[in-house]
C-alpha cells in the first residue's frame, strides 16, 4: 500500500469487537508527528546523554550523583528504544552526538548544584516534548512509548525537586494568600491598559513570571560557562548575546514581581569555574543553545495565553521578538557550520513532477 492509499479517508467505518485488539503495526504505516519527534526526540536524548556523562563523571553528593544517574540511565535507554523504532519504520538513524562530543576528563565546568538544578529544568521541557508527542501519536508502539517517557522524565523531575528542596537550593515561587471566597469579574478594567493603575497579578501570572525568570537564570548560567570555553569566536558571540538578551528580560519580567514585592529567583554566577578548557563540542554546544531558547518560545506562548493583564501580555509579545531573532541567528550558524540534520519531510511534488 503506498503512502498516498495510507492517507486515503476511509470510506467505511472499522468493525472492532470488544475484547483484545488484534492487529500487526508493521503493516500500519507511521505519521508525521510520530516520525517528527521520534526523530527530533533522538537527537535530544543524545545531547542529553552526553551532558549527563559529563556531569555524572563530577559530581560528588551522593544524592545529586544518585539523580543525575537515574536521568543519564532513562536517556541511554530512551536512545536505545528510538533506534529500535526507527529501524522498525525503515527509517535512517539521525547521526545525532556521540563520544566524540564529550570529554568526560576535562576540568569541571559547572558545580553539581547548578547540573542538577538544570537537569530538573531540562526535565519539564522533556514533558511538554512528550506529551505532545504522545497525544499526537495513533500507532501503539509509540504511544506506549511517549507514555513511558513521560512517567520516566516525571519520576526524574520529581527526585530532582526533592533532592534541591532537601539541600535549600531550589528557590521556591512567590506565595500569596489563600481566597476565602470565590469572586466573578465584573469590570473590563480587571484586563488593565498599557498605561494607568493594574490590577495585582494573579496566581498564574506570577507562576509564569517566575518560571520564565528561573529559565532565564538557568541558561544565561549555562550559556556564561559555556561562553568562556567554547572555541568558535561566531559562536561565542551568539553565546554573548544570549546572555545580553537574557539579563535584558530578567530585568523586564523582574519588574513586574518587584513591583508587587513579590520575591525573584537568584542565582550567582560562583556556580560557574574558571576553567577554560571544555568537556562538550563546540556543534554539541550550539546545537543545545539553539534547542533551549526553542523552549522558552515555548514558555512564553504558555504564559502568554494564561495572562489577562494587558501590559502583561504585551511585554510577553515584545520579548518573543527578542527570542525569535536568537533562534534565526543560532539556526543561520548551524547551517552555516553544516551541523543542522534535516528534519524527514513531505516529498516535494515540484521536482517529481
Amino acid at each position: 500500500m503506498t503512502v498516498q492509499e495510507f492517507n486515503q479517508p476511509s470510506t467505511q467505518q472499522e468493525q472492532v469487537s470488544y475484547g483484545a485488539f488484534q492487529h500487526n503495526v508493521s503493516n500500519i504505516m507511521p505519521t508525521s508527528p510520530e516520525i517528527g519527534y521520534l526523530w527530533s526526540g533522538y537527537l535530544a536524548e543524545c545531547m542529553s546523554v552526553c551532558f549527563l556523562k559529563d556531569y555524572v563523571s563530577k559530581a560528588k553528593d551522593p544524592d545529586i550523583r544518585m539523580v543525575l544517574q537515574q536521568a543519564l540511565d532513562v536517556s541511554t535507554q530512551r536512545v536505545t528504544s528510538m533506534e529500535g523504532l526507527l529501524d522498525s519504520i525503515n527509517c535512517p538513524i539521525p547521526d545525532a552526538f556521540g563520544e566524540k562530543d564529550v570529554d568526560v576528563n576535562a576540568k569541571e565546568l559547572f558545580s553539581e548544584s547548578f547540573t542538577l538544578q538544570y537537569t530538573r529544568l531540562m526535565q519539564k521541557f522533556v514533558l511538554y516534548y512528550y506529551c505532545n508527542a504522545m497525544a499526537a501519536s495513533t500507532r501503539s508502539d509509540f504511544r506506549k512509548f511517549f507514555v513511558e517517557c513521560v512517567n520516566t522524565s516525571t519520576d526524574v523531575h520529581q527526585k530532582s525537586t526533592d533532592v534541591l528542596l532537601a539541600k535549600g537550593i531550589l528557590d521556591k515561587p512567590p506565595i500569596i494568600q489563600v481566597p476565602n471566597r470565590v469572586e466573578y469579574v465584573h469590570d473590563k478594567d480587571y484586563f488593565g491598559s498599557l498605561f494607568g493603575k493594574k490590577r495585582p497579578l494573579n496566581a498564574l501570572e506570577i507562576s509564569h513570571l517566575y518560571a520564565l525568570m528561573e529559565t532565564k537564570e538557568l541558561i544565561e548560567t549555562l550559556h556564561v560557562g559555556y561562553s568562556q570555553v567554547v572555541k568558535s569566536e561566531k559562536i561565542k558571540k551568539y553565546l554573548l548575546k544570549s546572555i545580553e538578551t537574557a539579563r535584558k528580560h530578567l530585568k523586564i519580567l523582574g519588574a513586574f514581581l518587584a513591583t508587587e514585592s513579590l520575591p525573584m529567583p537568584k542565582m550567582t554566577k560562583i556556580l560557574v569555574s574558571e576553567t577554560k578548557e571544555s568537556s562538550v563540542s563546540d556543534r554539541l554546544i550550539l546545537t543545545h543553545s539553539t534547542s533551549v531558547i526553542g523552549y522558552i518560545l515555548t514558555e512564553y506562548g504558555i504564559a502568554d495565553t494564561n495572562s489577562a493583564r494587558s501590559d502583561l501580555v504585551s511585554a510577553f509579545r515584545d520579548l518573543v521578538t527578542d527570542v525569535l531573532f536568537l533562534a534565526k541567528d543560532g539556526a543561520e550558524l548551524m547551517v552555516e557550520y553544516g551541523w543542522l540534520e534535516k528534519v524527514p519531510d513531505a516529498a516535494d511534488r515540484d521536482s517529481l513532477h
